[in-house]
Formats: structure tokens, C-alpha cells, sequence
């Protein structure tokens, strides 16, 4: 089973060109398969998902989640969270995507697509919080990011 992806933008008009949109909402569809196709990781929920629903918010948002839901008051890049309906949330804050951009000298829109990828191994089960499942992590989705980003810049 395929969950369907929708793409939520809870930003100022303009934040993120709708031909952007576009480009972001058909990559990351068209890398689902590739990331189902991977390895699971320890927790898996993906493949039983029927909807991911990921969301570009700011950082005042994401700092505010991340304090309500996982005790630390800090902003954050990427917050998943899988439903027990069915769903699956990827939060993924548009401030920080921008400093991280600028920092690693990156295109701010595959920074955004990096962080959808990420979200998308948190629901197949992927951790990233000992070095060695950071390591594992970054393997799958780098390699995604290489094969699906470009087209979002063209």
C-alpha cells in the first residue's frame, strides 16, 4: 500500500512560489515508492499509512509543537508523527530550512525536499538520535535527495 501525500502550506502568501509547490508535491510523490523500497527501520508505520500529510510552517510554530509535544522548547527542522488513524504528519519548519540553506550553501528548496525525505524515513521507522542511526538515515535519504531534488530547480 501507497499513502496518498498532501502538501500543506501554513506560511505567508508567497513564501514558497506555487510552481515550487508543484515541483515539491510531484518529487516527493514520485520518491515514495523509492522510499518504501528501502530498508525499514526499527518502528516502521509508512507502508500502513493511507495519508501522509507534511506541513511548512514557520519556526514560532515548530518551537511550540516541539515544546507541547516532545519537551524541548527549541525550533526544530522536521517533526513526524504518526497517527494511529491512519495518518502520518511531517511538520517541517520553512525558517529553519532557510538558515540551513544559507549555512551549507544548499538551494533553500531541496533543503525543504531534504527535510520532506527525512520525514518520510521517520515514518518507515528510520531514528536519528545515536550517531550510528544518523549514519544509516542519512545513507537512505541522500541518495534520494541526489536522484529527486533536481527537478525541483530546474
Amino acid at each position: 500500500m501507497q499513502p496518498n501525500i498532501e502538501l500543506y502550506y501554513h506560511l505567508e502568501e508567497g513564501r514558497i512560489p506555487v510552481s515550487v509547490q508543484e515541483k515539491l508535491e510531484l518529487a516527493v510523490r514520485q520518491c515514495l515508492p523509492f522510499v518504501l523500497k528501502s530498508p525499514e527501520g526499527p518502528v516502521p508505520v509508512l507502508a500502513d499509512l493511507y495519508e501522509v500529510e507534511i506541513s511548512f510552517v514557520d519556526d514560532a510554530v515548530i518551537k511550540d509543537i516541539h515544546a507541547r509535544f516532545l519537551d524541548d522548547p527549541s525550533e526544530t527542522d522536521v517533526i513526524t508523527f504518526p497517527h494511529g488513524d491512519g495518518v502520518g504528519e511531517i511538520l517541517i519548519s520553512f525558517d529553519t530550512a532557510l538558515r540551513q540553506a544559507k549555512e551549507f550553501n544548499e538551494p533553500i528548496y531541496r533543503e525543504l525536499f531534504r527535510y520532506m525525505v527525512h520525514g518520510l524515513l521517520h515514518l518507515h521507522g528510520h531514528i536519528d538520535t545515536t550517531p550510528e542511526f544518523r549514519e544509516i538515515m542519512f545513507s537512505l535519504q541522500e541518495p534520494l535527495v541526489e536522484q529527486f531534488a533536481p527537478a525541483i530547480e530546474e
